[in-house]
């Protein structure tokens, strides 16, 4: 089905009372929640492609509490684009939210993985890290930390590409050479914000943010990719696992490699762990990740040709039924087949159309669940009977244990002056020309309607 041509730059009315998201997006499902944000599936009638939004669940709560969010887009946008990265279109602020417009994927690597009923092989496991670790160089190179890497934060593309997103945690580094944060970013962290226990380097525990924290949150994630295990929240498992024993009874059937990597990896001593350059010129890693990035480019060619063989196929089949050859017979339209009258006039009218979803800005949106589960908080955990603990994982025992929403607007509102775009601040790379967050419209004409 052709999508229609997308409206002119004045697709967005701020004399209407519905908010800039209705006005210029279609909602097309909840892909996930968690307990800061909603991430909503679109379709942009700006240029009609769709896109994924993040929307903050509640209210700010204050201008600190503002900041903080606003802080997390401006970061995302300062990142600059990259393969490994989730892509950044826009963000703005309305009516105490912050939404966050990104590239849409097929879905993310926890629920990916889970859904695999047998364990990856080992070539996987070297994929995944060779994707997150240029997402990880990416980023370290620009004196940032993600401080909340996990699978449930790292996205599938179409080919199987993976890209890191969520940077709700990232953080700069602008203290001393231990990489302490500065300023907001310390007051923050003095609040009690941290990423996911299971992920956690220890270090972290002591107030010490470093890159070395990403490398360790990486290898828990690709050991419990590789071993299909589920990593402890806490208890003695988790003691272990941060002091550098590893369980031998899933990484034994790992290759030495590999096992010889996660070592590196997850070294207690941030001091001592390998960084992200030195594990990127490992032999082994350099050859790993040149066979995925082949694997990544045939792939993605197949998709473009695909792609460009369907549009030119309907472009065909457009132009041939828009000409009438006397070569080609007509299609005799199909006789319709109905019930006799009597029959259905019986049962009442049936004439009500169906249920569809529509926005009229309430403080939650409610709407069928596309691929994400209910919750996505830290805490998440789905039942997965085919998920197996270490013994050492599960307090002594060896018996394995499976994984276990204001005020509204008032419709006389004429203007809509709560409309702020989040605007960027000029990226870390003088080379580097940041784009127009504003990207639907003119920022001057917004600020003269208004």
């Amino acid at each position: 089905m052709l999508l229609p041509p997308p409206p002119p730059p004045s697709l967005y009315d701020p004399c209407k009372s519905q908010s800039f998201f209705s006005q210029c997006f279609i909602n097309l499902g909840l892909l996930g929640r968690g307990s800061f944000g909603e991430v909503y599936k679109v379709l942009s009638l700006q240029d009609g492609q769709h896109y994924a939004i993040k929307r903050s669940v509640q209210r700010f709560r204050g201008d600190r509490d503002r900041q903080r969010s606003v802080r997390e887009a401006r970061n995302h946008e300062r990142l600059c684009p990259h393969p490994h990265i989730l892509g950044f279109k826009a963000a703005w602020e309305e009516r105490g939210h912050l939404y966050i417009q990104t590239e849409l994927c097929c879905t993310s690597l926890l629920i990916h993985t889970e859904a695999q009923p047998h364990n990856p092989a080992e070539s996987v496991a070297w994929a995944y890290l060779s994707d997150l670790l240029s997402a990880l160089q990416h980023l370290h190179s620009r004196g940032f930390v993600h401080l909340d890497l996990k699978p449930a934060n790292v996205f599938l593309t179409r080919s199987g590409r993976l890209k890191l997103g969520d940077f709700g945690l990232l953080l700069e580094l602008t203290g001393d050479r231990r990489g302490q944060p500065g300023g907001k970013e310390r007051e923050d962290r003095e609040e009690g914000q941290e990423g996911d226990p299971r992920y956690m380097a220890p270090e972290l525990l002591r107030g010490e943010y470093t890159p070395a924290a990403d490398v360790f949150s990486l290898g828990v994630s690709i050991l419990e990719l590789a071993c299909n295990m589920e990593v402890p929240k806490g208890g003695d498992g988790w003691q272990q696992l941060r002091q550098g024993s590893l369980p031998s009874e899933f990484v034994n059937g790992l290759s030495g490699d590999l096992q010889s990597v996660l070592r590196m990896m997850l070294s207690p001593d941030p001091s001592k762990r390998a960084t992200v350059p030195q594990l990127l010129a490992l032999p082994v890693v350099r050859r790993q990740r040149w066979r995925r990035q082949v694997s990544l480019l045939l792939t993605e060619s197949l998709l473009f040709l695909f792609s460009l063989c369907q549009t030119v196929l309907s472009t065909a089949r457009g132009l041939l039924a828009s000409v009438r050859l006397p070569f080609l017979t007509a299609r005799a339209p199909s006789v319709p087949c109905t019930p006799p009258r009597d029959s259905w006039e019986k049962d009442g009218d049936c004439s009500t159309p169906p249920f569809s979803f529509s926005y009229n800005d309430t403080e939650s949106l409610v709407e069928d669940v596309v691929f994400f589960p209910e919750e996505m908080g830290p805490d998440y955990s789905p039942t997965l009977p085919h998920r197996s603990k270490s013994p050492i994982f599960v307090s002594g025992t060896s018996t394995p244990h499976p994984k276990t929403q204001n005020q509204q607007p008032t419709a006389t509102q004429t203007h809509s002056p709560v409309l702020n775009w989040i605007r960027p601040e000029p990226c870390l790379r003088p080379t580097f020309e940041p784009k127009n967050l504003l990207g639907l419209f003119d920022e001057t004409a917004l600020e003269g309607q208004s």
